[in-house]
């Protein structure tokens, strides 16, 4: 088979990756001349099922709505005059209850799982090298009550098979010594060991000259 992907980001290059490995004849198309040039190029490039929420809970209308008047929600909503927007916003806040969250967490963190274990097969087979870091994240939380509703939706997760660990104040210290300047300000934090991060750039170009 033939198959053209549009896009030489990470994602299109690592789909190109495993569908020329499973046989098919593969072109990339992008407008830069070279892979990775742009989202990709200074991407975060963490590997986090430790942080597969979804984007729509039951707190999400009203961080929405909020954004409206102030900067600096974890999301934003910029109404626009396109009924498809009006549309998905309608089914965004379809899935915004308690079950469906829950429902839709379940797959995610299933599915972030899954990729994690693809991603380090093909790093581990092609030799990859590109500044992973595999030392776990820490999910930090400056109030009591954000920290307790943290603990309560990580068992989502956990009852999925993620391996999660609920650190208090001098525990987060201890883990990580950097943030004792900080110690004030954090009540708490959720370590998940297993997750990693990595270049995103670095990772793309070496996977395209495999």
């Amino acid at each position: 088979m033939k198959t053209v992907v549009l896009g030489g980001g990470i994602v299109g290059v690592t789909t190109a990756y495993f569908l020329a490995k499973a046989g098919d004849e593969v072109v990339v198309l992008d407008r830069r001349d070279g892979v990775a040039l742009e989202t990709s190029f200074a991407n975060a490039g963490l590997i986090a099922p430790g942080h597969s929420y979804t984007w729509a809970s039951p707190r999400a209308p009203k961080i929405l709505l909020k954004s409206l008047f102030t900067e600096g929600q974890a999301l934003r909503l910029k109404p626009k005059a396109d009924w498809r927007m009006w549309a998905w916003c309608w089914l965004f806040l379809q899935n915004c209850t308690v079950e469906r969250s829950r429902r839709n967490t379940s797959i995610k963190v299933r599915l972030c799982r899954y990729a994690q274990q693809q991603l380090q097969e093909a790093t581990r087979e092609e030799g990859l090298v590109y500044d992973r870091i595999s030392g776990g994240l820490l999910y930090l939380y400056r109030d009591p009550a954000s920290f307790e509703r943290g603990v309560s939706n990580m068992a989502i997760l956990a009852d999925n098979g993620l391996p999660l660990e609920t650190l208090d104040r001098q525990a987060v210290i201890a883990r990580e010594p950097a943030l004792r300047a900080a110690g004030g300000d954090i009540a708490g934090a959720i370590y998940c060991p297993t997750d990693e991060s990595g270049d995103a750039h670095l990772f793309t170009r070496a996977l395209e000259r495999r």
